[in-house]
């Protein structure tokens, strides 16, 4: 069900189709390695980010996907980068930002990495492990505070408690133009609840609603967020 929205986007009758946008987005949980064979990691399905690339892509914009390990089949049009840990999404990110006009950041980004990553496989002694972790970079941080005029970043937000003020937060401090809040609730189903939030607009819930069908919004109101000088 579709809660009806405080944010103005476009109807489909007035979508600009010759808007070509050339949208980055990253998708899938990250796996940060202890050794060789073992990793920490998520159950990120990369479910939002794929739909959010076949849905780009449906509007007529060039996507590059940058995405982390999972089963699902990515769009024949798009260009994809596979990587792996936070480190490889980030490098991938940083060469291809500065020519993209909207960076999704829709990847399950792992927090921390191991500091000292074995270099052979963690034998079993019986006895406690500690790993030693380090944080990892701030990606969507880095790109909120480098994008250019003109440029839009947009930031998921998983929260399990203070969904709004969190999520809110993140869209600030950032420097974000638009965040989409969920709860774990949304990790590897079809349907989700997200509320979502621009800079400059109220937010807005869409309540249990496939993933794909959210994808389309989402773009949408990132089309309305386009510079209507670099449409022409």
């Amino acid at each position: 069900m579709l809660v009806k929205s405080e944010i103005r986007v476009p109807s489909i009758e007035n979508r600009v189709s010759r808007i070509e946008m050339r949208i980055l987005i990253t998708a899938g949980g990250t796996r940060e390695y202890i050794d060789p064979v073992r990793f920490i990691s998520n159950a990120s399905s990369g479910r939002m980010g794929y739909a959010l690339a076949r849905e780009a892509l449906r509007a007529g914009h060039k996507v590059i996907l940058v995405t982390a390990p999972t089963t699902r089949r990515p769009p024949s049009q798009a260009k994809v980068i596979e990587v792996e840990t936070a480190a490889q999404m980030f490098k991938a990110v940083k060469k291809h930002f500065e020519k993209c006009d909207c960076l999704i950041m829709a990847a399950a980004v792992a927090d921390y990495t191991p500091s000292r990553p074995a270099k052979t496989k963690i034998k079993k002694t019986g006895k406690a492990l500690t790993i030693k972790l380090k944080p990892t970079t701030d990606i969507l941080r880095w790109a909120g505070g480098r994008k250019r005029k003109n440029q839009i970043v947009i930031g998921f937000a998983l929260e399990d408690k203070a969904i709004r003020s969190c999520a809110e937060k993140k869209l600030n401090e950032k420097n974000l133009d638009m965040i989409i809040a969920n709860t774990p609730a949304a990790i590897g189903a079809d349907k989700s609840t997200v509320q979502i939030k621009t800079a400059n607009s109220a937010w807005t819930k869409i309540e249990s609603t496939a993933k794909t069908t959210i994808a389309k919004k989402i773009v949408r109101l990132i089309e309305s967020l386009y510079p209507y000088d670099k449409q022409q």
